[in-house]
């Protein structure tokens, strides 16, 4: 994975029901038969999935595509699909295909085939309020806590929010940002909503997440779009001025460091080159080196944390040495010898063991050995010279 990224949002069509906890049991109406129940059971399992692409109609499907086909012509190498649910909604029902258009994949695409680009799949809970820090976990919400960390697909890359208040700001900060199953990679803004951020960004808090590896992602769609249908006129330019004083805002907060900029189109004409992002930051402050990190390290380095904590326990990735000391034993010749047993585990799992003595007494003198004598024979010169000043003095 190298070169730049970026992320698109994909077109979903929930129910109204999404939006709301759900309070409402499973129940069996139908006891008397407890075979035609459990089929009951197993076709509301169905009915519960929600398949991402299968919601989609002719025209969605072309736009996506083209928003793909149009990341390889900007020239990006990866791009993120990104998956907006609120935290009513649960993530174990979606599902999607790994990647989208395989044609176009390089992990699945034909060798020689022209403008391939890397898919991987993100989900981002949006509107997480108080009350979603209230209600994490409980029957109906959803979001990040260590019962509803299974949930999510296997093939989802990174999990990100977007707190509303300073309190699940504060939450994610604190509490989420730890390497955890269910931990946020990315903090999602969009500061073209408001002329100020949701929430002032505190400095020991940004400390915290920069230390914990969780990026701040700004969404650009706001200044790249066009006016929707009721919009008034001037829209668009305070659209541009609440971006540029938010983004300024986060780019001074953090020193430009650990910020990530996705386009977040719905269409193909909402994105960007990666040059000319990069011209962009300069009117936030942003010089053109760290402009470039953060359309390549930086969601680079996001990702490879998002698969690290889904698929290892806390993000822990190296293989541990042992080191096993046997005790002093015999030889032959009266020597004593310590065994030293140094296990290593490879990478294909064989261990492997190396067995080395160590002379303990009466073996030749080692240059540990010439340095100890050294040593006590310096103590013993100076012992005894002090021993004759004390006679002296006597």
């Amino acid at each position: 994975m190298h070169g730049y990224i970026d992320s698109i949002n994909i077109p979903l069509h929930l129910p109204a029901s999404a939006f709301k906890p759900s309070t409402s049991s499973n129940t069996n109406n139908s006891n008397n038969n407890k075979g035609k129940g459990k089929a009951t059971n197993q076709d509301a399992v169905k009915e519960g999935q929600y398949d991402v692409v299968a919601s989609w109609n002719a025209k969605d499907l072309q736009e996506v595509e083209k928003m793909v086909k149009m990341a390889s012509i900007l020239g990006y190498s990866t791009l993120m699909l990104n998956i907006s649910i609120p935290p009513t909604f649960d993530p174990s029902k979606l599902s999607f295909p790994t990647p989208l258009f395989p044609s176009i994949d390089p992990r699945t695409a034909k060798p020689g085939t022209q403008g391939l680009v890397l898919q991987v799949w993100r989900i981002t809970v949006e509107n997480y309020s108080d009350e979603a820090v209230k209600g994490a976990g409980q029957k109906g919400w959803y979001g990040f806590a260590n019962s509803t960390a299974p949930l999510y697909p296997q093939q989802t890359t990174l999990l990100s929010v977007v707190p509303t208040t300073l309190s699940s700001f504060s939450h994610v900060a604190l509490s989420l940002s730890p390497p955890s199953a269910h931990s946020p990679t990315l903090i999602t803004l969009d500061p073209s909503l408001s002329p100020r951020l949701p929430f002032p960004l505190k400095r020991g808090m940004i400390s915290t997440l920069a230390r914990f590896g969780v990026c701040f992602e700004i969404i650009l769609r706001g200044i790249t779009r066009q006016d929707l249908e009721g919009e008034q006129a001037g829209e668009s330019g305070k659209r541009r001025r609440n971006w540029i004083s938010g983004a300024r805002e986060v780019v001074r907060a953090t020193e430009g460091k650990g910020v990530v900029f996705s386009s977040g189109a719905r269409s193909a004409g909402e994105m960007r080159g990666a040059q000319d992002l990069i011209n962009l930051c300069s009117l936030i402050g942003m010089p053109a080196a760290q402009a470039k990190d953060a359309l390549t390290v930086n969601p680079q380095r996001a990702i490879m944390r998002g698969l690290s904590l889904r698929s290892t326990y806390r993000g822990v990735i190296s293989n541990p040495v042992l080191k096993i000391y046997a005790p002093t034993m015999t030889n032959t010749d009266g020597e004593k010898s310590e065994m030293e047993v140094d296990t290593t585990t490879t990478e294909g799992g064989q261990k492997g063991t190396t067995p080395k003595k160590r002379p303990v007494e009466g073996g030749e003198n080692t240059e540990a050995e010439t340095t100890t004598k050294q040593i006590g024979g310096a103590s013993g010169e100076k012992g005894r010279s002090n021993g004759k000043a004390k006679k002296r003095k006597v």
